[in-house]
């Protein structure tokens, strides 16, 4: 406090108190002067840019200033934003609306001068005008005396950027361990969680994990168990699948979905979260705001013992134990508000709303004191800051939806902003939705209504869009009423929360309101964004899930932790979000993603109809282009845009497509290009890209009925359709795709595997079964089903505790030794024990070689239990003699090809295994899926997320195998009818092969059939023929089968007489006694070229087969 002592003193003197003019301190301070009623005030006056100012003159304000009204009296200039704030002698801050430089003329002085603009009533003369006038002039101020009652309190400026930077420094070098790298540990307390009453231990298996990104997946999980946030087990009764998520920089995040099973059986943690209304009347006063920001905050935090064994996760690596509190779990907010609150008991000013710590202090002292205070807690405890997401001395700050200032709590404005911005519609569609929005809030606003009259205009038949201004007006006025305190309301979580989403072709919107007790609904904030070029290719049913997930990640910070209702008018989300029994296997890779952010938070999904959706559909469909600058964090998590593709992924993408295009198709030369052109040559897919795209129609055509059932999967990524994470292929590329497929016959089973995994047309399946049915190689090569009930070897309780010769259970290894010998046994031996090492066990058949001494000797030193089959039982060794049968009709299959071994030998080894619950060999066996060149078709943008439905434990899956196996082995009856064309086999020379034939007659389950290669009949047992398909069939297409008309070459009535044609003994000697019909029988018998087959050829045109007589007519 400095009094005047003398109003008349001398101005050109410096005054004691006044040391030097350019003195630097932090605060620059306008002294407050006492005075008393008889006490006078010096005044001037000067111009400023061409106006008379009258100004009360102050050698010690730090800064010249001046009220509103008289900056809107010199023209209202551009003010910029000063980088301090005002204060007062007293410590009390004042609001600097801003500052500009303006020109200042006094007496013959002349200058340029900057000049703050404040919202008290003085106009202040401070020390720096004085200064450099009085330099200028040569001489004092001239003043006048005059008595000043007002105010008797004048303005002070503290420069809080220098503040702000000394006290970062001072932080960062007191509490380094707090600013530090890595993960904090929570050494006050840990996280525990509880199980309900009866609650039964989920165990999920791993998801399969893409080849492309598997060492991406696998560097995260290194990274975690680094940092002691997971740690590797052998076993655990509880486990839950990861997600692998890919940010916008090319990381990979891994997410636990606990919503397979372990939130339904956990006890929900009752702890309060705060309520803001609390926590903004606390704050009220406050000058200075500081916000803090935890590291990985809740991964500070452990887990107790117990708790640990329910958080297990399931990985391609095996099982892992996670140590720290996972966000994702049901419990895990309430957990960690209760640390929060523990943390910063009985230091004031300081608030926490989960991860949001404010701290807020009336003067700048005690800020210093309170920031001290909870950094030294927080290093007691052991947590760290993530320094560049703090802010320090704040004049505001955005918390919690609102803005805190010293002026007190404020709404965000940009609350009323969206309102404001939004465009006037421009056709019916879009009035229409407004309409929608006038008949929503209309109930609860009555004034609504009467906006209704120039909008229902445009409305009625036969008129011509015209906006005028009468609609113009309108409009304006329902924008005025949705962002005023008519429709808004302040966020209290006592009363129901409901968040609607909306999405239109280029648009979201969002809302969050509550729901009074009468019914009322009243919104708490608007949000909306613009579709990007990527997201607008969405399919519908993702546009709406995006909308989703934008609105709850807009709302976290109201929403994230407690109940509430989300509400969608796009009725297939429900089955997907809404599922709690954890994600579907065939849902979209991104709806997948989606799913699981959804699942951290406690909602019911539930639908209304378009016209009740209120704002958010108005906002989807007149969104005004903003920018999303903010970052979008949940559990201090930053996410960029909802998966966005960007361009460089895009071009990955096409990049992928072709690369493999290129391998699959080399022969026509097919590439990217081909595919999308194709794709919009084809009619059904260009209609079927277009409902896509924009709506699919309430009435759709018979021929896309079936894309209609499965459209929720279906998505156009750059102008190709994918179904789920597979390509759908064009109707002109499907032959070649099987012809492909097919390269090296690895059979129906093999082929659907591996197709099922890329790509995808409607009845795929048939069109595999049919290619193959008619592939002669593969015929010619097939076998027979083996009879005998099935007695499977004992389960292994390890990898390589077994080892089956002739080959590997289910991972084969084949070597080509010249003799069969022991010695060059052992050598092929040791070449594979060499990379897998020796096994427990070897079981042979009763070969020489496995029977020598040297192969005995050889066993008994590397310490190899050894057991033979029964002699003449294959059965016993019965997987490793299915391989060779296998290998052998491999062999026949691909005797034309070169270099076909180690590629039949790939392609066995990454197909499904039913026997092992529908995993490869290889994963059984390394634990990991092979690469196809088929991976490289799946764009890189949808690979990553692929699902595949849970299975059975593989002892069930053993037992049903054997089930199946022996009922299905047994006797049947085959219905073969005369005329069908059939394989039927060939014994020659101890070789079994199969030929083609047709029926001729039949009796019982003997049928004799012409072969026309032997150019003779044969008969045969049910059980030695198959059924043959003599029709070229064309691919299936949406379950209608278009076969080709093929002249048969033989007809059944000309058959005896075509077999009588090859004999021309019997032809000659019968013909004429057959035509006049008055000779009797005579038989010639005929010896065909298999010595068990001996039939008669009747003069009147019947066959005896073994003494029986069958018509052949």
């Amino acid at each position: 406090m400095i009094k005047l002592l003398d109003p008349i003193y001398k101005l050109w003197e410096k005054p004691k108190y006044c040391k030097d003019y350019e003195i630097e301190r932090p605060i620059r301070q306008i002294l407050r002067i006492e005075t008393d009623e008889n006490i006078e005030w010096l005044k001037t006056k000067a111009i400023l840019n061409g106006t008379e100012v009258e100004f009360i003159l102050d050698s010690g304000a730090q800064l010249s200033c001046i009220n509103e009204r008289t900056w809107r009296e010199i023209g209202s200039p551009k003010l910029s934003e000063p980088n301090y704030c005002g204060k007062t002698f007293t410590g009390s801050e004042f609001k600097i609306v801003g500052k500009f430089n303006c020109i200042v003329e006094l007496e013959e002085a002349k200058e340029i001068l900057l000049v703050h603009v404040t919202k008290e009533k003085l106009n202040l003369f401070g020390l720096p005008w004085i200064v450099k006038l009085e330099k200028k002039l040569g001489r004092p101020i001239v003043t006048t005396i005059k008595p000043y009652q007002e105010s008797k309190e004048i303005l002070a400026i503290e420069c809080i950027e220098e503040i702000r930077a000394k006290i970062e420094i001072e932080l960062q070098k007191k509490f380094k361990n707090v600013f530090s790298e890595g993960l904090g540990y929570c050494r006050m307390s840990k996280a525990h969680l509880e199980l309900k009453a009866n609650a039964k231990p989920v165990f999920v298996k791993a998801r399969p994990v893409p080849i492309g990104v598997k060492d991406a997946i696998e560097k995260e999980l290194n990274r975690l168990e680094k940092m002691g946030a997971i740690k590797p087990i052998e076993f655990s009764d509880w486990a839950a699948p990861i997600l692998a998520v890919k940010k916008a920089n090319g990381k990979i995040r891994v997410c636990m979905d606990y919503s397979t099973g372990l939130n339904k059986a956990l006890e929900l943690n009752r702890h309060p979260l705060p309520s803001p209304t609390d926590i903004w009347t606390n704050i009220h006063g406050s000058k200075v705001f500081s916000q803090l920001d935890l590291r990985d905050a809740y991964l500070q935090i452990e887990l107790d013992n117990c708790s640990k064994k329910l958080t297990c996760i399931n990985t391609h690596k095996g099982l892992f134990e996670v140590q720290r509190l996972p966000f994702g779990v049901k419990s895990a907010p309430a957990i960690f508000q209760k640390l929060m609150d523990k943390l910063i008991i009985g230091i004031p000013g300081v608030y926490a709303y989960l991860d949001d710590v404010i701290i807020c202090s009336k003067t700048l002292e005690d800020h210093k004191l309170s920031l001290l205070r909870i950094f030294e807690r927080i290093e007691d405890w052991g947590l760290k800051i993530q320094l560049d997401k703090c802010k320090f001395f704040q004049k505001k700050l955005k918390f919690l939806g609102h803005i805190v200032s010293d002026i007190g709590i404020e709404p965000d404005p940009v609350k009323k902003e969206i309102i404001k911005k939004l465009n006037c519609p421009k056709n019916v569609k879009e009035l229409q939705s407004v309409m929608g929005t006038i008949n929503y809030y209309g109930k609860f606003v009555e004034e609504m209504h009467k906006l209704r009259g120039p909008l229902d205009k445009l409305l009625q038949k036969n008129i011509d869009w015209k906006w005028g201004e009468e609609q113009e007006f309108a409009f304006e006025e329902l924008k005025k009423i949705l962002s005023s305190e008519l429709l808004l309301t302040h966020f209290d979580p006592e009363l129901e929360i409901i968040v609607t989403a909306d999405a239109s072709n280029y648009g979201i919107g969002a809302v969050i309101s509550h729901k009074f007790p009468d019914g009322t609904e009243r919104a708490i904030e608007y949000a909306s964004k613009s579709l990007n070029s990527a997201e607008k290719n969405y399919s519908q049913i993702e546009k709406e899930g995006l909308a989703l997930i934008f609105a709850v990640e807009k709302f976290h910070k109201l929403i994230y932790g407690r109940k509430f209702k989300l509400r969608t008018d796009h009725k297939p989300l429900l089955a997907i979000f809404g599922n709690k029994k954890g994600i579907k296997a065939y849902t979209a890779s991104r709806l997948q993603r989606w799913a699981l952010t959804l699942s951290n938070y406690d909602f019911e999904i539930e639908f209304s109809k378009t016209h009740e959706m209120g704002m958010a559909d108005t906002l989807s469909r007149l969104i005004n282009n903003q920018d999303e600058n903010e970052d979008k964090i949940i559990a201090l998590a930053v996410k960029n845009k909802i998966d966005c593709e960007s361009d460089n992924e895009l071009s990955q993408t096409e990049e992928s497509v072709k690369y493999i295009l290129n391998v699959l198709l080399k022969e026509k030369r097919l590439d990217i290009e081909l595919l999308k052109n194709e794709t919009k040559k084809d009619i059904e897919l260009k209609l079927l890209k277009n409902y896509i795209t924009n709506h699919w129609p309430k009435e759709v055509k018979k021929e896309m009925r079936y894309w209609s059932n499965i459209r929720q999967n279906l998505q156009v990524i750059d102008d190709c359709i994918v179904f789920s994470d597979k390509i759908v292929v064009p109707k002109i590329l499907r032959e070649e795709i099987l012809h492909s497929l097919h390269e090296f016959h690895p059979g129906i089973a093999k082929m659907k595997g591996i197709a099922r995994e890329y790509l995808y047309w409607p009845n795929i399946g048939k069109d595999i079964e049919n290619w193959v049915n008619n592939c002669t190689e593969c015929q010619g090569a097939a076998k027979m089903p083996a009879k005998e009930e099935l007695c499977p070897w004992p389960a292994t309780s390890r990898n390589w505790q077994r080892l089956h010769i002739d080959l590997l259970v289910h991972w084969p290894e084949v070597f080509g030794n010249m003799t069969n010998s022991a010695k060059d046994t052992i050598n092929s031996l040791n070449w594979l024990f060499t990379h897998f090492g020796y096994p427990e066990t070897l079981v042979s058949d009763n070969g020489s070689p496995f029977q020598s001494i040297e192969f005995k000797n050889y066993c008994i030193e590397k310490g190899i239990k050894q057991l033979f089959s029964p002699p003449y039982h294959p059965q016993s060794n019965g997987q490793a003699e299915r391989f060779v049968d296998y290998f052998k009709r491999m062999m026949i299959k691909n005797c034309k090809n070169k270099n076909w071994l180690q590629e039949v030998l790939l392609n066995y080894r990454a197909s499904p295994n039913e026997s092992l619950g529908g995993k490869t060999p290889a994963e059984e066996f390394l634990n990991r899926k092979l690469r196809l060149k088929w991976d490289a078709l799946r764009p890189k943008n949808i690979e990553l997320n692929r699902n595949t439905s849970l299975t059975p434990k593989k002892e069930i899956v053993r037992n049903k195998m054997k089930n199946w196996f022996d009922k299905h082995h047994g006797a049947k009856v085959h219905d073969y009818k005369i005329g069908d064309h059939v394989w039927f086999t060939n014994y020659r020379q101890n070789k079994i092969a199969w030929l083609e034939g047709e029926i001729v007659s039949k009796k019982g389950v003997l049928y004799t059939i012409f072969a026309p290669k032997l150019k003779t009949v044969i008969t045969r047992h049910s059980n030695q023929m198959r059924k043959r398909l003599h029709m070229e069939t064309k691919l299936y297409n949406n379950g209608e089968i278009n076969n080709q008309k093929i002249e048969r070459k033989y007809e059944l009535r000309n058959r005896t007489v075509y077999v009588s044609n090859q004999l021309n003994c019997v032809k000659r000697s019968n013909a004429r006694l057959y035509n006049e019909g008055a000779t009797p029988k005579k038989k010639t018998k005929v010896q065909s070229d298999e010595s068990e087959d001996k039939m008669e050829i009747c003069s009147d045109g019947s066959i005896n087969s073994e003494g029986s007589n069958i018509s052949g007519r």
